[in-house]
C-alpha cells in the first residue's frame, strides 16, 4: 500500500496503525509546527530590535548633522520687503482685525515665510453647519 509512505517502511507492508500511533504522530507533527513558529516569532522579534537600534543610530547621526546644516543655510529664501511696505489690501468678512492678525501670524509661522511676503486677499469666518 503506497499511501503509508514512510510508515510502511517502519511498520512493514500492509501494517495498519492503531489510534495510539496515529495520535502520537499527530502530536509530534503539531509540536514541530509550533516549535518552528516559536523560532520564527523569536527571529522576527529579534530583527525588530536590530532595526530599532540601527534606526536610532541613524537618527542620532542625522540630529548631529542637522544643526550644522541649519546654521549654514538661511531660514527664508528671497529678500523680505521693508517692514513699512505691504503687498496689497485685505478684506475681512465676519471677523475682527485681531482674529485676522492671529490667523496671518500662524500662517507665517507654520510656512516659514515672512509675514510681509504673504498676500492675504480675504479672511472669512466660516459658520458651522449642523
Amino acid at each position: 500500500m503506497q499511501l503509508l509512505g514512510v510508515f510502511e517502511n517502519i511498520y512493514g507492508e500492509g501494517a495498519i496503525m492503531d489510534f495510539g500511533q496515529t495520535l502520537l504522530i499527530s502530536l509530534v507533527g503539531f509540536g514541530i509546527v509550533f516549535l518552528v513558529l516559536g523560532f520564527l516569532a523569536i527571529f522576527v522579534y529579534g530583527m525588530g530590535k536590530v532595526f530599532d537600534i540601527i534606526g536610532k543610530k541613524k537618527e542620532a547621526k542625522e540630529a548631529e548633522a542637522a544643526p550644522a546644516q541649519a546654521s549654514a543655510t538661511p531660514a527664508a529664501t528671497g529678500s523680505p520687503l521693508p517692514a513699512n511696505q505691504s503687498i496689497g489690501d485685505l478684506t475681512l468678512i465676519n471677523t475682527t482685525e485681531e482674529e485676522a492678525a492671529v490667523i496671518m501670524a500662524i500662517t507665517s509661522s507654520k510656512s516659514g515665510i515672512p509675514l510681509n511676503r504673504l498676500k492675504f486677499n480675504t479672511i472669512k469666518l466660516m459658520e458651522d453647519k449642523k
